[in-house]
C-alpha cells in the first residue's frame, strides 16, 4: 500500500497533466464518472453522476467514491481523510482520484471535445422548435380525445 501518485493542491501535478487538471476544474463530472467506471464498474459510474448532481447528496458521494478508488488501487488513507479532502478541494479530489483509477487526460478531454462537436452539429434550433410543436399539437389532441371520452362517459 502506498499513497496517491498526484497530491492535493499541487501545482506541479496539475501542470504535469493538465488536460486532466482542466477537465476536474471545469468539467468535474466527466473524470468523475469515468474513473467510477473504471473503478467501481457495471454502470456504476452513471449513477454516481446522478446522485453527485443532487445538493445536499453530493457531500456524501464525493467521500465514497474517492474511498473506493482509494481501496481499488491500493492506497492508504481512511474515511475521514476522504471526507476533508473532498469538502475542501472538490476538484482536487476529482483530479487526483481520477489520475489514480486510470484517467488519461489527454485521451478524455479529445473526447469531450469530439462529443460537444456532434452535439453543437447536430443541433438545429429550427427542427428542435418543430419537434416542439408537433408534440405540443399530440398533447392538444390527447387532451382532447380524453375529455370526448370523459364526457360520453359522464352523459352514459
Amino acid at each position: 500500500m502506498g499513497g496517491f501518485s498526484y497530491g492535493l493542491l499541487n501545482p506541479k501535478d496539475c501542470i504535469t497533466d493538465w488536460k486532466l487538471c482542466l477537465l476536474s476544474y471545469c468539467f468535474p463530472f466527466a473524470p468523475f464518472g469515468i474513473a467510477a467506471d473504471k473503478v467501481i464498474g457495471e454502470g456504476d459510474g452513471y449513477r454516481c453522476l446522478i446522485l453527485s448532481g443532487i445538493p445536499i447528496v453530493q457531500y456524501a458521494v464525493l467521500p465514497c467514491w474517492r474511498m473506493h478508488v482509494r481501496e481499488a488501487k491500493g492506497v492508504d488513507g481512511n474515511l475521514l481523510f476522504d471526507c476533508l479532502a473532498s469538502y475542501c478541494c472538490p476538484c482536487c479530489t476529482i483530479f487526483q482520484a481520477s489520475h489514480q483509477a486510470g484517467v488519461d487526460g489527454d485521451h478524455e478531454i479529445s473526447k469531450t471535445i469530439e462529443l460537444m462537436k456532434r452535439g453543437a452539429e447536430s443541433f438545429s434550433p429550427q427542427k428542435e422548435m418543430e419537434k416542439a410543436k408537433e408534440q405540443s399539437k399530440e398533447a392538444a389532441d390527447d387532451a382532447k380525445k380524453s375529455a370526448e371520452e370523459a364526457k360520453q362517459e359522464a352523459v352514459a
